[in-house]
């Protein structure tokens, strides 16, 4: 099959090793994946000013069983970095990586669904792990009400994590609305909106931004007065559980390119919907590339066995200024990736977020999560295959070490 090598060498060959040892150091058992050897390779990438990778990460939640398993009773902390370690050789390759954090962090007592607040680590973890942006606007931003959300938001300044969606006043709002990512050379501005919150009304001291064709029209073309490069919009939006996006998904985001938008991502079904890049021709007859991932599914949560909702897909792309100052859209693509809830007692899990290309094969998850992992990658790709539109799946070529897109 004929490949497109996309990405430059990077750090990762993941070779589990089979049965468990003891640390030496500490007497701490180390799991499977934890002694996974990883050669070190040339990292170094040719930096160029006409192109802006992107990567994008859907919902990550923190369930009840996921807060339990983080905490650690002898240091009295939380630890959720290894939802996040496997990929973060994926995250190196790119120049951004934007999630959607779908929790609030208003303290305690620390609770999943259906009112969702995660300890501040969660947070910290998913910065150390090289995201970059987060979107904050969703159906459980209100969970805790107007002191879960203003929590949310300092916690997040705290620590110097860049976010937008929600905002504790006009004055910030001014200011992240869009947030300005600045690269390279690039400014790209983001938008980020959700289709309401759980609760209906909520504190008038809640500035949400929620779904309004007619403001999000007159938000794109704010920003094109702006002269950003490129305008990336982020929806909450869709049906739970639903595979394939539905019309009203699909005329927002028509509405979106035809007035200047040239990225829309969504999140919310919790299962992977299709993906599209497409030459858009607007009313006016001009013409210009476009990309849509209408749902993203689930980055990391705790849906055990829900087929179709114990995974989920990172989009990526490249976005390119050709010589006639046209921004295009290339190496567009997915990875898949798996939860993989690991036994450490009992009960208890350790969480990891699996790129499957990676694991698909290996002997050492044991039958019942090889079984569970081999279910979620034949679903998703016969039905991306089935219903994307010039947008295939990232897979990892041992050979050359790198991770390359399938060709058409």
């Amino acid at each position: 099959m004929k490949i497109y090598i996309i990405s430059f060498l990077f750090f990762f060959q993941a070779l589990l090793a089979c049965g468990q040892s003891q640390n030496a150091n500490n007497n701490k058992e180390v799991s499977d994946l934890d002694q996974t050897e990883k050669n070190e390779l040339d990292t170094t990438a040719i930096i160029s000013e006409d192109e802006l990778n992107f990567l994008f990460l859907g919902d990550i939640m923190s369930h009840d069983l996921q807060i339990e398993s983080a905490y650690n009773p002898k240091t009295g902390k939380y630890d959720f970095s290894t939802e996040f370690e496997k990929i973060e050789p994926i995250i190196k390759d790119v120049d951004v990586t934007v999630g959607n954090l779908e929790v609030t962090l208003g303290g305690p007592p620390y609770k999943g669904y259906p009112q969702f607040s995660s300890p501040d680590q969660l947070a910290i973890d998913i910065k150390n792990a090289g995201i970059d942006y987060l979107v904050t606007s969703n159906n459980h931003i209100n969970d805790r009400g107007i002191k879960g959300f203003d929590r949310t938001l300092h916690v997040l300044d705290s620590i110097g994590f860049k976010h937008t969606g929600t905002f504790r006043n006009i004055e910030e709002k001014v200011k992240r609305h869009p947030m300005v990512i600045e690269k390279k050379g690039w400014r790209i501005a983001l938008f980020n909106y959700t289709y309401g919150i759980n609760g209906g009304s909520y504190n008038p001291k809640m500035l949400i931004n929620e779904i309004d064709t007619a403001l999000i029209r007159k938000d794109i073309m704010a920003a094109k007065k702006q002269n950003f490069d490129a305008i990336i919009i982020f929806f909450h939006w869709g049906i739970e559980y639903k595979r394939n996006s539905n019309a009203e998904q699909q005329e927002i985001a028509k509405m979106c390119f035809e007035n200047g938008a040239n990225v829309v991502i969504g999140a919310h079904p919790h299962v992977v919907q299709e993906m599209a890049k497409y030459r858009f021709k607007s009313k006016g007859g001009a013409e210009k590339d476009v990309f849509v991932a209408y749902s993203l599914g689930n980055y990391v949560a705790n849906y055990g066995s829900w087929r179709y909702s114990n995974g989920g897909a990172l989009a990526r792309f490249t976005l390119k200024k050709a010589a006639d100052g046209e921004i295009k859209i290339e190496n567009q693509g997915y990875y898949l990736v798996w939860v993989y809830r690991k036994a450490k007692t009992a009960k208890l899990k350790t969480y990891y977020v699996l790129p499957v290309d990676i694991y698909e094969n290996d002997q050492t998850l044991g039958a019942e999560h090889t079984k569970l992992l081999r279910t979620f990658i034949n679903d998703s790709r016969t039905h991306l295959k089935k219903y994307n539109t010039n947008v295939n799946e990232y897979l990892f070529n041992k050979k050359t070490n790198r991770w390359e897109v399938e060709s058409n």
